[in-house]
């Protein structure tokens, strides 16, 4: 982990600021378009909106520790919510690169807000996780906690849908795999639970990464409960 702070004030700065980039355009004013808030119903711009959020909250804090002089650390405010962020915005990375496979090296490489909220921020916030964050905080229930906005996010979606009247000019179900309509409530259901397997499996895996230390020159799993450890 990198402890110098200023690296991490600067590269948290950079990230805002090619988000923000981002997020600009997810509402269609980059190029001068009409703003259009059918990209509030994304769950791509949505978990990047929440990465924005986080990291300005971590940022002012680590601006805040150089400011008192303190200029090695790790991040350990909002811990929890930072490591659920990290497997919503991975999901929004493999989805698009895997699962909607049309977007990989076509229409998407060509514009610079796909590039940033699909592939370079997510990136970018995960690698922050990584680098920058304090390690043996995360408990084996968060891989089952981190499902929860996602479900939410899900329920607001399919009720959206049922409530809108079919003639809505605009985004009803934003994604095939949410679509009712198209595919029905069961096989909506199914892609639910298999993408619910797909959160909860890579959560486990930062948990285990997370629990992973260097001691006496060795890598060893630290499993006991580390709130406090330092």
């Amino acid at each position: 982990m990198i402890k110098n702070r200023l690296i991490q004030l600067i590269y948290r700065s950079i990230f805002l600021a090619l988000e923000l980039i981002g997020i600009v355009q997810s509402f269609g004013l980059l190029y001068g378009q009409t703003p259009n808030l059918d990209c509030l119903v994304y769950y791509t711009n949505l978990s990047n909106y929440l990465c924005f959020i986080v990291t300005l909250i971590v940022l002012i804090s680590t601006y805040k520790h150089l400011i008192k002089g303190e200029m090695k650390g790790n991040n350990t405010i909002i811990n929890k919510l930072k490591f659920y962020t990290v497997i919503i915005i991975l999901v929004t990375f493999l989805v698009y690169n895997i699962l909607l496979t049309d977007n990989m090296f076509g229409e998407g490489w060509n514009s610079l807000g796909n590039l940033l909220l699909h592939i370079i921020c997510p990136l970018l916030f995960i690698f922050d996780f990584i680098l920058f964050d304090k390690h043996h905080q995360i408990k084996w229930y968060d891989c089952l906690l981190c499902t929860v906005l996602p479900l939410i996010y899900v329920i607001i979606i399919l009720i959206r849908g049922h409530i809108l009247p079919q003639d809505y000019n605009g985004t009803i179900y934003p994604y095939f795999f949410l679509n009712v309509n198209e595919i029905g409530i069961g096989k909506v259901l199914l892609w639910v639970l298999i993408l619910l397997v797909v959160f909860i499996a890579i959560a486990f895996i930062f948990y285990l990464y997370d629990k992973l230390e260097i001691k006496d020159k060795k890598l060893k799993f630290y499993i006991k409960d580390s709130e406090t450890r330092e």
